[in-house]
């Protein structure tokens, strides 16, 4: 009987097996990027996945893209079609205070910088697509672009699309030996094996390698957070009417609506981000071990919505789809591993959607991840200290971008100059990475990606960036360790948010504080700061003045000045902020202590 079943048992079907220079795991956003771009270095690549239908049909986070995420995704992509007609995103726009209120007024406070440049600045490039690339930032509509990007992927020469499995084990290669990765459709039906020199891990929270390696590494604190978002459909541009408007004191209007907007609260901030579509991505991601409201994380997500009259034409009847992650944040201890395998997006890490850094950081260690490759299947020669110099920077911006979020989940959110400060201090560190920016893009544009064209100056360009693409190693801070400078911005946050604290529990209400920046006005006018108490209507914006020949760019300098200085004016700028604030502080508490004494010998 045993033999019988033995030879009607099914014949397992025969195994595929295909050899490629580097096999990506995963086909999200990231994943696909990381897979054309390696492509267009001349290596040869297996992307292996097999999204679900509810993957493929999922609306997912509306995304907003910051700093690196727009000159990637427009060349190695070739997205800058589709990221055109995506919705144009104005920059990027901050409040607090707005729980219970039906428009923004006075006893709001508010940060904001958009990036729309002038015309005359766009005219003076010398090449008209340097402007999209470098600062034309969008929202986009996620499953779309990933749709375009699969087709991108199976139509490139040199990739293998897999489409139709999972990466079940992995056997990695001894000495300079193939790794074996062994994948299985879902439903059992199909297997196969890839050789491949490197592995690319972009299989988001799965995080594949990090579990089977032993990478993932456990936060030691107590801030984590939870995150909820809901898609929404008829969000007509007549929901936003005049309340969403803020005039300049130069007369002109910008609105709120066309920036990616956060609205914070203690312990909480919400996401507002228009799509095209009539759609808007919203959502709210709360300090886990201080919820602002009882219940799941779906019943959170509408109570606080609830808080904010402006937002009362949002209705459950319109949400096309609504998702949470219960526990939001991670890291690994290695990106990079000399064993020829690297782990990217949220594969790697995660902290929270705030300044929309998730995909950013990913483009930045994918750019570098195939700089460690190509050289070592090309020249046979792994970079160590390269490697060494990946994972070092890379988990110092990490630390950066999770200080920015954590101090702004403390009380210290109420104190108008903690949120005028703590955010000048997350400029300043977007601001000192203009000037790799401004090289990460030039080196794309002029090469579309590829190592085939690069000349002299590309490479220059492309070497100076393998150091410095980070923003825990822009000017000014270059000089230093990577975690030295994340070392130092977490405590520079640490001490606004100390003083702001103390101001708060102490009763000492600053009066709320507007800073609005544009392009060609970039800086809060700081100076101003120790005059706000007696203002009406503080409002520290710069009023736009007529700017120097020399600070406009062309697009195909190496250095251009304004951004070579940049990070140093808004250190000093910072300075000067942070040790008015100590000594407010201080002199405030002295004079507590005197009253007091004063109080004790009246009462004797």
């Amino acid at each position: 009987m045993a033999a019988q079943r033995k030879a009607t048992a099914p014949q397992e079907a025969p195994r595929e097996r295909i050899r490629a220079d580097v096999c990506v795991i995963g086909s999200g956003i990231v994943g696909l990027i990381n897979t054309l771009a390696m492509a267009k270095r001349g290596l040869s690549v297996v992307c292996v996945d097999q999204p679900s239908e509810k993957q493929l049909s999922s609306y997912k986070v509306g995304e907003s893209l910051l700093i690196y995420t727009n000159a990637f995704l427009r060349v190695l992509g070739e997205l800058d079609d589709e990221l055109n007609d995506s919705f144009h995103k104005a920059g990027f726009w901050m409040a607090y205070g707005m729980e219970g209120r039906t428009s923004f007024d006075e006893n709001v406070s508010e940060w904001a910088f958009e990036s729309e440049l002038p015309q005359r600045w766009i005219d003076n490039y010398y090449d008209p697509r340097f402007a999209r690339y470098m600062f034309q930032d969008s929202q986009i509509v996620r499953p779309e672009i990933e749709a375009v990007l699969r087709d991108r992927v199976r139509n490139t020469e040199g990739v293998t699309y897999l489409d139709r499995g999972l990466v079940r084990e992995v056997d990695l290669g001894s000495g300079d030996g193939d790794h074996l990765l062994t994948w299985m459709s879902r439903d059992r039906s199909e297997s196969g094996e890839i050789a491949a020199r490197w592995i690319v891990d972009c299989s988001g929270r799965a995080q594949l390698l990090a579990k089977k390696f032993g990478h993932d590494t456990p936060l030691r604190d107590d801030f984590s957070t939870t995150a909820a978002w809901a898609q929404f459909q008829n969000c007509t541009d007549d929901l936003f009417d005049e309340r969403w408007q803020y005039e300049f004191a130069d007369g002109v209007v910008t609105r709120r609506d066309r920036n990616t907007l956060h609205l914070w609260g203690e312990n909480y901030w919400i996401w507002i981000i228009r799509l095209t579509g009539d759609r808007v991505s919203v959502g709210v991601s709360y300090h886990r071990g201080r919820p602002p409201e009882d219940g799941n994380a779906r019943d959170v997500f509408w109570k606080i919505l609830r808080r904010y009259p402006v937002l009362d034409w949002l209705r459950e009847d319109d949400v096309l789809e609504f998702s949470a992650y219960k526990d939001v944040q991670h890291i690994t201890d290695t990106f990079v591993s000399d064993r020829r395998y690297a782990m990217v997006g949220d594969s790697s890490s995660i902290i929270d959607a705030y300044y929309s850094q998730g995909i950013s950081l990913s483009m930045v260690g994918s750019w570098h991840i195939a700089n460690i490759a190509m050289q070592d299947v090309k020249d046979n020669r792994l970079d160590t200290d390269y490697i060494d110099h990946v994972n070092n920077s890379l988990t110092a911006d990490w630390r950066i971008m999770r200080s920015m979020v954590q101090s702004k989940y403390s009380p210290a959110i109420a104190d108008s100059r903690f949120f005028l400060l703590d955010h000048l201090l997350d400029l300043t560190i977007f601001g000192a990475a203009m000037l790799g920016r401004f090289r990460a893009t030039r080196w794309l544009l002029e090469t579309d990606g590829r190592i085939a064209a690069e000349k002299d100056e590309h490479r220059r360009l492309r070497s100076g960036l393998t150091r410095r693409l980070y923003l825990s190693q822009s000017a000014p801070f270059h000089r230093l360790d990577p975690q030295r400078v994340a070392t130092i911005v977490e405590n520079w946050h640490k001490g606004l948010e100390r003083r702001a604290v103390w101001r708060l529990e102490h009763g000492e209400k600053l009066p709320s504080i507007k800073s609005v920046q544009r392009a060609y006005a970039a800086l809060p006018e700081l100076w101003r700061l120790p005059f706000a108490e007696k203002a009406p209507r503080p409002d520290l914006s710069m009023t736009p003045r007529d700017e120097p020949e020399w600070t406009y760019v062309k697009g195909n300098e190496y250095r251009p000045p304004l951004m070579a200085v940049s990070g140093t004016m808004l250190v000093a700028l910072l300075t000067a902020g942070t040790a008015y604030d100590i000594a407010d502080t201080q002199y405030r508490k002295l004079r507590r202590t005197w009253r007091g004494l004063r109080a004790m010998r009246g009462r004797r």
